[in-house]
C-alpha cells in the first residue's frame, strides 16, 4: 500500500527584472550635489540597514531566519482552493497542520527517528491509492489517529516535505530578482519595512523585514498571480520543544 503526500504545494517562481531609473534635479551644481549627497547619507543612516542594497537585505533576512533555532510559520494559499497551514520548527524537528476543502486535514510531527501523521477521513482518501473497500478499512482504523512512519521511508519524507519551510529560501528560484525597498509597515505590531519584486506569472512579492532587533523575515505575500499566498514567520526563539506522540498512542503504518 502506498500513500501520496498531502504536503502544501508551493510553486513560487521569480521573474527576472525590475527596471529602476533615476533623475537629477534641475540646476544641480557642485553645491547642490554636495547637499544631495549629504542628505542621502543622512537618510541611509536613519533607516534600518540603509547602507545595504535590497538584495543584501534579503540575503541577511533569509540567513537570520534560517539560523533561528526555534520558529513558527502560518500561512494561506489559494490555487483554486484555499489551503491553510501552520508549522513549528525546533532545531531539525518540525510539526505542523494543514487543511483544505476538499482535501481534508493533516497533522504531522517529524523527528530524525520517525514521522507521525494524523489524517481525517477526507485526507486519508486523498492520500491512498487503494480500492474503495480498502480505503474504507483504513479510514475506519486510522482516521483521526496518529500513524507512525519510519524515518527515511518514501512516505515519511513526502509527509515531512513541509519542514523545508524552516529555510525561507525554499520559496525562491536560483536566479535573483531585482528587488526594490518600499515603505515601512508593521507585522503583528512589530515595526518592519518592505522589499518588493516580481513573482511567478505576473505576481508581485512583498516581504516584510523586522526593523528592530534581528532582521528576521516576518511575512511574505504574493498577489496578482495565479497562486496568491501569505506566509508569516513568528515566535522566533520561543518554541522550546516538540512532543511527538508516545508509541502507545500511534499505530504503525504497516499495521493498518
Amino acid at each position: 500500500m502506498s500513500a501520496r503526500a498531502t504536503a502544501v504545494p508551493i510553486g513560487v517562481c521569480l521573474a527576472a527584472s525590475l527596471a529602476l531609473a533615476g533623475c537629477s534635479p534641475a540646476g544641480s551644481g557642485s553645491g547642490s550635489g554636495s547637499r544631495a549627497s549629504s542628505a542621502s547619507s543622512s537618510a541611509a543612516a536613519s533607516e534600518p540597514y540603509g547602507d545595504k542594497t535590497p538584495e543584501e537585505i534579503q540575503d541577511l533576512a533569509y540567513s537570520t531566519t534560517r539560523a533561528a533555532t526555534f520558529k513558527k510559520l502560518r500561512g494561506t494559499m489559494n490555487g483554486g482552493m484555499t489551503q491553510t497551514f501552520e508549522y513549528s520548527f525546533v532545531n531539525a524537528d518540525c510539526a505542523g497542520v494543514q487543511s483544505a476543502d476538499p482535501m481534508g486535514r493533516t497533522e504531522f510531527q517529524a523527528t530524525s527517528e520517525a514521522v507521525y501523521v494524523k489524517r481525517d477521513a477526507k485526507a486519508w482518501r486523498v492520500a491512498l491509492e487503494e480500492p474503495v473497500a480498502r480505503e474504507d478499512a483504513v479510514v475506519a482504523r486510522a482516521a483521526d489517529r496518529w500513524v507512525k512512519f519510519g524515518a527515511g521511508t518514501e512516505d515519511a519524507e513526502s509527509i515531512a516535505g513541509s519542514c523545508g519551510f524552516a529555510d525561507p529560501a525554499v520559496l525562491l528560484q536560483k536566479e535573483a530578482a531585482r528587488i526594490t525597498r518600499g515603505a515601512s509597515a508593521t507585522v503583528d505590531g512589530q515595526p518592519a519595512f518592505t522589499l518588493t519584486y516580481p513573482g511567478w506569472k505576473g505576481s508581485t512579492v512583498t516581504e516584510y523585514i523586522a526593523a528592530q532587533g534581528r532582521p528576521y523575515l516576518l511575512k511574505r505575500t504574493e498577489t496578482g498571480g495565479s497562486l496568491p499566498s501569505e506566509i508569516t514567520y513568528y515566535d522566533f526563539e520561543t518554541v522550546n520543544q516538540l512532543r511527538p506522540p508516545a508509541d502507545g498512542e500511534a499505530i504503525a503504518f504497516d499495521g493498518i
